[in-house]
């Protein structure tokens, strides 16, 4: 699989998030990444837009910039919204089945192989979310 990349800019509007999964999918499935490495991510990048869109309190797009090299697919997302100062909250498990929030760092960590997010107060946040290729270059399913 060569390197190869995708960037989107997408609107802060939930009605956007779809049709940014669908080229995700599109572009990864064109480098013939599998199909659950592909289910991870585009689940993982939908939380960070969800949560960009939610707490950037921005009007401008949110950049989402996919990658893939021999052994990975890794996309960033990146809002220039108010940001936060010090390291996020990161709950190492998802919450109680009754909550009603609180569950999308746990999914974008679960989701991940490679995950990172940081923020500046006044300047936005990043995500940085990646998988190993279970079977580079090919389109057979693997289990995580």
């Amino acid at each position: 699989m060569s390197n190869a990349s995708l960037t989107l800019r997408v609107p802060p509007k939930a009605d956007f998030c779809r049709v940014a999964r669908e080229r995700i999918v599109t572009f990864a499935r064109s480098k013939g990444v599998a199909e659950d490495d592909i289910a991870y991510l585009v689940a993982a990048v939908g939380e960070a837009l969800a949560n960009a869109i939610e707490h950037a309190r921005s009007a401008a797009p949110i950049t989402v910039d996919v990658g893939t090299a021999c052994d990975r697919i890794v996309a960033t997302i990146r809002d220039t919204g108010i940001g936060f100062a010090g390291e996020p909250n990161l709950p190492p498990e998802l919450p109680g089945f009754d909550a009603e929030r609180g569950r999308g760092l746990a999914i974008m960590r679960r989701c991940s192989d490679i995950f990172s997010i940081s923020s500046l107060s006044g300047e936005g946040t990043t995500v940085t979310i990646g998988r190993y290729l279970r079977n580079p270059g090919s389109s057979d399913s693997a289990s995580a």
